[in-house]
Parts: C-alpha cells; sequence; structure tokens
C-alpha cells in the first residue's frame, strides 16, 4: 500500500519530536485498534527520530521479561556483556562504565509488558534526568487506558509524571483521501470504487478498519483464483468429445457409400444401366421396323443431296512436315508445374527453375560473386555497429558508476518545501544499481547521512510546497516507482540529517 503521511499523524509525530528533544521522559501514545500505532512508531524511528541510539521492541505473548531486556539492551550497546535477570539500569550502568547515552526506546503493543519491565523503563528515565551526559526517553505505544494502573504506581510521589498522546481518529478529509489513495492503489473501475466506499462507510475512521477491508477484498480475490479448475477441464472434455461425435457423424454416410460402391463385383451392373440399354435396343428395333416398311411401301429411286463431308485440312499438322526453325519440346512435368502456379494466382514462371533451351541460360559466375561481396559488406557494417553498440554500453556504465551527492544543493532549498523519498541504501554500489533499475539518473538526488554510526544514502525525487502536493505527484509516477512506497520528506528534516554528515 503507498505510504500516506495524513495531517493529524504528522502533527503527532512532530509533538513526540518536541517533547524528546531536550529532556528525557516516559511518552504513553495510546488508541483503539487499528488507530494506527504500529506504523507511528516505525515511521517516527525512520524518519523523526533525532538520537543515534535507537531501540525497537515489538512485544508477543510469548516472550519473557530477560528476552526484553536483551533485545532493548543489545540495541543500546553493541557487543555488550550483561546478564539478562538484573534490571536494565544496572545493566547500564555497568556496560557503559561511566560513558554518557542519548538513546530513543520505542516499544509497541506495549501493554503486554510486565509491571516490573514498566517499573525498569521509569528508573531508567529517571536516572536520564538527573545525570548530564545521560538522555534516555521511552515511546509506549499501547491500547488506550491499559498501562494508566502500572505507571501511577510506580510515579507515586514523584514531581514527574510520565507523559500521555492520544491517537485520534482520521478527519472525514483524511478518510477520503486514505480510501481514494486505496482505490487508485487497486486500480479499480466505477463500479468496484462505489461497492469500496459503500462498505467503507459503516467502518469507523480508524486506518487499521479500512486496510482490513482492502485486505479481505484481496482474500476473496485470492480465494476465486485458487479455486480448481476440475469444472472447466470438465466442460472442455465434453465439447471435445461433442465435437469429434459431429465429425464423425458427418463423415459416416460418405464412407458408407463409398465402401458400397468398392465391394459391388465387377461383372454385375446397375439396374440403371441394364434399363438403359433395354431402351437402347427397343429403340433400334423400332427404327429398322419403320426403314423396312417405307423401303417396301415406295418403289421410285430418289436422288440424295446430302453434301459430303468437308475435304480435311492438313496445314497444321507437323507429321511428315521439315520446317528448319528449331522447336521447343515442353515435358510433361513442367507443363503440370506451370498450371499449378496458375491456380494459385502466379503466372507460371516460378515454376520453371531451368532455361528450356540451354543457350538461354545466363551465367551465374558473376551473380554468386557479387552475392559474395555484398555478403561480406554487410557483415562488416554488422561488426561496425555491434563494436559502436559496446562502447556505447560501457561507456554509460562508467558514467553512471559514480554518483555525485547533492547534500549541499539540498542545503539551499527551503526547510518549508517536501520531497518524496523513495529509497534508503547503505552503498553507492546499491545506489549505482537503483538509479539503473528505476530509470532515475538525472532526476532522483541522492544524500548521505549517518545514522548509528553508519553511512546512509537516501534517494529523493521532486520539490513539493506541500504534504498534499508531494501525495498528488506521486500518484502520478509509473507503477514500479509507487510500488517502492515512496513518502514524503520535509527538507527540514532532510537538512538534519545531511548536518549528521558536516
Amino acid at each position: 500500500m503507498i505510504a500516506l503521511d495524513l495531517d493529524s499523524q504528522i502533527q503527532l509525530l512532530s509533538r513526540i519530536q518536541f517533547l524528546t528533544r531536550f529532556s528525557s521522559n516516559l511518552v504513553q501514545i495510546t488508541g483503539e485498534p487499528g488507530a494506527g500505532k504500529t506504523w507511528l512508531s516505525e515511521r517516527y524511528l525512520e524518519n523523526w527520530a533525532n538520537e543515534p541510539t535507537q531501540s525497537l521492541l515489538i512485544c508477543n505473548h510469548s516472550q519473557q521479561d530477560a528476552q526484553h531486556r536483551a533485545i532493548i539492551l543489545r540495541q543500546i550497546v553493541r557487543d555488550g556483556v550483561f546478564n539478562e535477570h538484573d534490571s536494565m539500569l544496572q545493566s547500564l550502568e555497568y556496560m557503559l562504565e561511566g560513558n554518557g547515552v542519548h538513546a530513543l526506546i520505542v516499544i509497541d503493543d506495549a501493554q503486554r509488558l510486565s509491571a516490573s519491565l514498566i517499573a525498569e523503563l521509569w528508573a531508567l528515565v529517571t536516572q536520564a534526568q538527573q545525570r548530564d551526559d545521560w538522555q534516555i526517553n521511552v515511546l509506549l505505544f499501547s491500547l488506550r487506558g491499559k498501562l494508566n494502573k502500572w505507571l501511577h504506581k510506580v510515579s507515586y510521589g514523584q514531581g514527574v509524571k510520565p507523559l500521555e498522546l492520544e491517537i485520534s481518529p482520521l478527519a472525514d478529509n483524511e478518510r477520503e483521501m486514505f480510501i481514494e489513495v486505496m482505490m487508485v492503489n487497486r486500480q479499480l473501475d466505477a463500479a468496484q470504487r462505489r461497492a469500496l466506499k459503500q462498505k467503507a462507510a459503516s467502518l469507523p475512521s480508524l486506518p487499521g478498519a479500512l486496510r482490513g477491508l482492502e485486505q479481505q477484498e484481496t482474500s476473496l480475490m485470492e480465494e476465486k483464483k485458487r479455486r480448481s479448475p476440475l469444472p472447466l477441464i470438465i466442460l472442455l472434455f465434453l465439447l471435445f468429445a461433442l465435437g469429434g461425435g459431429l465429425v464423425w457423424w458427418s463423415m459416416a454416410p460418405q464412407t458408407s457409400q463409398e465402401e458400397v460402391v468398392v465391394e459391388t463385383p465387377d461383372g454385375v451392373k446397375e439396374l440403371a444401366a441394364m434399363l438403359a440399354e433395354k431402351e437402347k435396343e427397343l429403340a433400334q428395333q423400332t427404327a429398322e421396323q419403320q426403314g423396312e416398311k417405307a423401303l417396301s411401301d415406295t418403289s421410285e429411286v430418289t436422288d440424295d443431296m446430302i453434301f459430303l463431308p468437308v475435304a480435311p485440312v492438313v496445314e497444321g499438322m507437323t507429321v511428315g512436315r521439315r520446317d528448319q526453325d528449331r522447336r521447343i519440346v515442353v515435358p510433361d512435368k513442367v507443363v503440370d508445374a506451370i498450371m499449378d502456379d496458375q491456380e494459385i494466382g502466379g503466372d507460371g514462371t516460378n515454376a520453371v527453375t531451368e532455361p528450356l533451351i540451354p543457350e538461354l541460360a545466363t551465367p551465374q559466375s558473376n551473380t554468386a560473386a557479387q552475392a559474395n561481396t555484398q555478403t561480406s559488406g554487410e557483415a562488416l557494417v554488422e561488426q561496425v555497429a555491434v563494436d559502436e553498440t559496446t562502447a556505447l554500453v560501457t561507456e554509460s556504465v562508467n558514467a553512471s558508476s559514480d554518483v555525485p551527492m547533492a547534500n549541499n544543493l539540498l542545503l539551499t532549498v527551503p526547510a518549508s518545501r517536501y520531497a518524496l523519498q523513495l529509497a534508503a541504501l547503505q552503498s553507492t554500489q546499491a545506489v549505482d544499481e537503483f538509479l539503473l533499475q528505476y530509470t532515475l539518473l538525472g532526476r532522483a538526488l541522492v544524500y548521505e547521512t549517518r545514522r548509528n554510526g553508519e553511512a546512509w544514502y537516501m534517494v529523493l525525487l521532486g520539490d513539493y510546497p506541500s504534504v498534499a502536493e508531494a501525495r498528488r505527484a506521486e500518484l502520478a509516477l509509473p507503477a514500479n516507482i509507487r510500488n517502492l512506497n515512496p513518502w514524503a520528506k520535509s527538507f527540514t528534516q532532510i537538512h538534519k540529517e545531511i548536518g549528521l554528515v558536516n
């Protein structure tokens, strides 16, 4: 899903940053299930926290207090040696050996912590408030009202109390924007958009509830895809069987008729032929009887004036002629080939592969030499093109191997503006591969920062006057870049991260 920074969430993160900037505090951030506590905890660590040492603990039912202590302390002091059953204050004093510490501890699902571990976290904060070289802030993200009893007990009688911030539901405009971004991400048509809005109208204005609707729709679509294709296979099989039966039925009468004709003996004549012969014999007998009757009735001699046939003309015949000119004898195979070529639309010339008269054959040696010369020339041109392409690719790769840092350039941008952060990488080689993969050379800016003593490289895109403008620009990006889940980042935070390097 596209990362979306809402105004209410930005205000809450800004208040947390203000409370933890100059002193040590234990801040409880509460909200209803689905209010976005987990997302806010990770977002704060990633983009808002200024502490050089950070620790994140996500509680679950299967973890014990010793495991919680080990997870927190190993992130604060790397490679430190401690006893998991000692309190966190004792272990931290032992590992630091009198040195200072500036750390942030973020705990998600803090309602699963035990009362003893909450007391140890409060002891860390109170000890840091009394020491000048210690600054430790603890953020507890929990359900509403689950930790108030234990926090009241551990701070009873002290002048300093834990702080509490509440995550409010989404406003109407934020809710509409959240649903709109969700629909754009899923690429729904008009009917699907209306159906999704109708379902979302009955849900509370909480990010988790709205995202649960999206996950429910996705699971339904996956279930439809996973349905067995057996009914479709059976239907196709029946269609093929029906088609085969129709073909066999249409061919069966013709085959039976052919078989009857073949099996008829040679000496047996058909009934129609026999009747025709009988009629012919009767007609001849009738004609002979009428002729004999006519001759007997008259004794006069009549002159037959019927003209004799015309004398045959033999001028066009070739048998016995002795012409001096040469004749061309066309073989029967060539005649058949010419007729076949004319039947498919040709003029018959393609059927003659050899000259009918050997003297008319054109010499082939010059043609073969010209073809060889042309082939060698084309091969030389193709080789030169391949060499030029290889040189261009090599030059492009060498040119992209060194990505300039834009730290000084980004410091000139006003702090009130925003940019879209696409990725956070830990090596320049990874930055090169990222820019080449998403074709961002010449478009994106890269700057270097420090986090826990290690170098990080942030990839930015664009310069926008507000968060809303950055969100709109994000929706217009290509699909492969939107899948990176870019988020709007203020230049105030960018300048602070660049300051960690300078």
